[in-house]
């Protein structure tokens, strides 16, 4: 079963395992950072990294949205966005929250 909540967002955000790719937005996808969410919403992700970010930062994130989530059949799609926020120490280790708004998706480029 998945949680979900309302956050200071007001975008319903479902706490959800997805595999992610992310990177730089001026890099290429295929040399990015795999990760996991932890929560997803129709306007962002949260997920954990060891990989060094910083709030304002552009990104892309290539992740399956579940159609729960899209409202569409589910596909993998490269989204853009910007990091938000970024949480030091979630974790043991060098690990950091990212939180991420998306600001428009397109479909994965075929390989």
């Amino acid at each position: 079963m998945y949680q979900t909540y309302r956050d200071r967002r007001h975008s319903l955000r479902y706490d959800i395992k997805i595999p992610l790719v992310f990177c730089p937005a001026n890099t290429p996808i295929s040399s990015g950072h795999s990760a996991e969410s932890v929560n997803v919403s129709s306007g962002g992700t949260y997920f954990i990294t060891r990989h060094p970010v910083f709030v304002g930062l552009p990104v892309q994130l290539l992740l399956r949205m579940p159609r729960r989530v899209s409202g569409r059949l589910p596909s993998e799609r490269v989204y853009g966005g910007r990091v938000t926020h970024v949480q030091q120490g979630v974790s043991r280790g060098a690990l950091s929250g990212v939180g991420v708004e998306f600001f428009h998706w397109e479909a994965r480029p075929a390989a």
